[in-house]
């Protein structure tokens, strides 16, 4: 299952984008483009944990280039289409009411946001506006979290505390993992452990001076509140209950010298990014959700390089010991779909040439995408410029525009000239390539 199709109308930066789609994305332009905004668009289709009341959107949330105050016609309208999941049962019991198309099966959900019909008129405010979702092409057709549970976009956002994301068991990626595994454990050889732990903790505790600075902070307690509201300290290793112990667990590096906490940014991140990979592939071999659209904003960050190319090639590259990229009817942990938005040529390099979307502004103020998809090229093309695009020429994919050089003299001449010309490229020397 991918998604095959996206078409935006008068959201934010778009003013009418249309454009296909390959199995994954990796979406580039510069800054300010609207990349975020798309992603978010998807989350207005797809994301089970953004509330309706996000759904709800703004007066600003309309193309700048419209007409104010705006008029009963204007309405906010994003579809995707869905193909590949004709030999998946459960995605097709999940789209089997939403189809658009038999040849090729071909799904469509759409997200509008319009006046509502209670209002006569031009809206006013912003509360004469509501939103709905729904299936094929029969706005009666609504859907919400029935779809949204089995084909969900989970979002990783740029700025992302990986080291507090997993040290806290509410939201951390080792929780599923852990849940998994204390399912199949002997309750009588966990509450032993749970024994021995507290026996070890007692023992600590019991120390002199261990008990002493507990005592200490149960007595500047009472001082402060008094005793009816101070709460009894006890300094201890674990909590003693055996369900607790569980979520007590924390991981270790270096052979278990060092906690996450000490670790760099970039090992927390490739350790919270393996986590959410072994919870995406859990989920669908257990058949919690058909399939998974994860959305990472700036992959790049905290992530060295070479790592930024491990990371993602496995991401975006999966494939089998033939040497083709796996299916899910192959594997079904692959039941997995990704969206990338990058400043990175590292990544650019290594994603497969049909999956990049770049987005560029429009004459009109808004933006425009252009997508390889459907270039229809030969295998061995394709292969051709996929090698091309190494992390040096990758950086063609950010630029406003490309002058494309041939040898060595070229190379050295041309940001000669450029400096002569007045500037015109200052940073050309660095950037160009052979």
């Amino acid at each position: 299952m991918h998604l095959s199709r996206l078409e935006i109308s008068n959201f934010r930066n778009f003013h009418e984008l249309d454009v296909s789609l390959g199995a994954d994305l990796v979406v580039v332009g510069e800054n300010g483009v609207g990349k975020s905004n798309l992603v978010y668009a998807l989350r207005l289709l797809l994301d089970p944990t953004l509330p309706d009341s996000n759904r709800q959107l703004r007066e600003e949330d309309f193309w700048e280039g419209l007409d104010r105050p705006l008029r009963a016609e204007d309405t906010i309208t994003i579809s995707v289409e869905i193909v590949d999941f004709d030999e998946q049962e459960d995605q097709l019991a999940v789209l089997s009411d939403h189809l658009i198309s038999a040849d090729p099966l071909t799904a469509r959900l759409t997200y509008v946001f319009e006046k509502a019909e209670r209002i006569e008129g031009d809206p006013k405010t912003e509360s004469d506006y509501e939103f709905a979702c729904y299936g094929g092409d029969r706005p009666d057709n609504g859907f919400g979290y029935d779809v949204r549970s089995k084909l969900p976009l989970t979002l990783l956002p740029a700025l992302r505390d990986a080291e507090n994301d997993i040290a806290n068991w509410r939201r951390s990626p080792l929780r599923p993992l852990l849940d998994r595994a204390t399912a199949n454990i002997d309750r009588t050889a966990l509450e032993k452990v749970a024994a021995d732990v507290a026996a070890a903790g007692a023992a600590l505790s019991g120390i002199l001076e261990i008990k002493q600075a507990a005592d200490a902070v149960n007595a500047r307690l009472e001082r402060m509140v008094g005793e009816y509201y101070s709460s009894d300290i006890l300094l201890g290793l674990a909590p003693s209950d055996s369900e607790r112990l569980i979520r007590a667990l924390r991981v270790f590096i270096d052979e278990g010298k060092r906690g996450i906490s000490e670790a760099s940014l970039g090992a927390a991140n490739l350790l919270y990014l393996s986590l959410k990979a072994l919870e995406f592939e859990a989920l669908a071999s257990e058949g919690d959700r058909a399939h998974t659209f994860v959305a990472i904003e700036e992959p790049e960050a905290h992530l060295h390089p070479h790592l930024q190319r491990l990371v993602y090639r496995d991401f975006l590259r999966a494939r089998n010991d033939h040497g083709r990229l796996k299916k899910e009817a192959d594997d079904p942990t692959r039941a997995l779909s990704v969206l990338l938005t990058t400043h990175s040529p590292h990544i650019a390099s290594i994603t497969p040439l049909e999956s990049l979307v770049m987005l560029r502004k429009a004459a009109d103020g808004g933006t425009e995408a252009y997508s390889t998809a459907d270039l229809g090229l030969e295998a061995q093309e394709v292969a051709d410029i996929e090698r091309y695009l190494d992390v040096t020429r990758g950086e063609m994919l950010f630029g406003r525009a490309v002058i494309l050089v041939e040898g060595d003299a070229e190379l050295y001449l041309l940001p000669v000239l450029a400096k002569i010309a007045g500037g015109i490229l200052n940073s050309l020397e660095s950037r160009c390539a052979p």
